[in-house]
């Protein structure tokens, strides 16, 4: 069995300026550094064997910190980077609002961002994060390791191991910043156990 430690990435820029972050590189804000702090000391005393993590500098630098506590490398997968959200990827929601506002009311009652021109399909996301953490779990069978990625790529992720339909469950699996999820991998199939805890976070 492979133990997963699987957390999204800290507060950025693009998350203060409510833009749609996907493949835009965006730094982490003050606030997420102290975030990326806060994991390190709460992750300080887990016995943890390998750590991944999208190469977004968003994601690098969440784990960082907790990386250098512990002494290891961090591996980078590009498979682990968050939605491409085509020709609007890292527009803030104004801007994409006033370039064609059926977006943003699509989201509201589909609960998915779609009907961007050359964006990257909810089945696409959903089939590259699931193979890239199946390989690095079996590649890491009795260990446990951390990952971190992103909020829509984690959010579709557990889609495709629970089928997430109505809204109460949808606000439960939602991820936010620098939440610590912790799942189970074991003959072929995932277990979660945790989600989306932040409490360690200081105010």
């Amino acid at each position: 069995m492979t133990k997963i430690i699987l957390v999204r990435h800290a507060e950025c820029i693009g998350n203060v300026t409510n833009s749609l972050t996907g493949r835009k590189d965006f730094k982490l804000s003050e606030k997420g550094e102290q975030m990326a702090q806060d994991l390190a000391e709460e992750l300080k005393n887990v016995k943890i064997d390998a750590i991944y993590s999208s190469p977004s500098i968003r994601c690098v630098d969440t784990i960082k910190p907790t990386a250098q506590k512990l002494n290891l490398k961090i591996t980078t997968d590009k498979d682990l980077m968050e939605k491409y959200f085509g020709i609007y990827d890292g527009m803030t929601w104004d801007e994409v609002d006033k370039i064609n506002p059926e977006i943003k009311k699509n989201k509201q009652i589909y609960h998915e961002i779609m009907g961007i021109p050359e964006q990257e399909t909810t089945e696409e996301l959903e089939k590259r994060m699931k193979n890239c953490i199946t390989k690095i779990a079996k590649e890491n069978d009795k260990k446990t390791i951390l990952i971190c990625s992103h909020g829509c790529a984690i959010f579709t992720f557990f889609n495709s191991i629970e089928y997430i339909e109505n809204p109460e469950k949808r606000e439960k699996y939602s991820q936010s910043n620098a939440c610590i999820n912790e799942l189970e991998y074991e003959n072929g199939k995932f277990k979660i156990l945790k989600i989306n805890q932040n409490n360690y976070i200081k105010k």
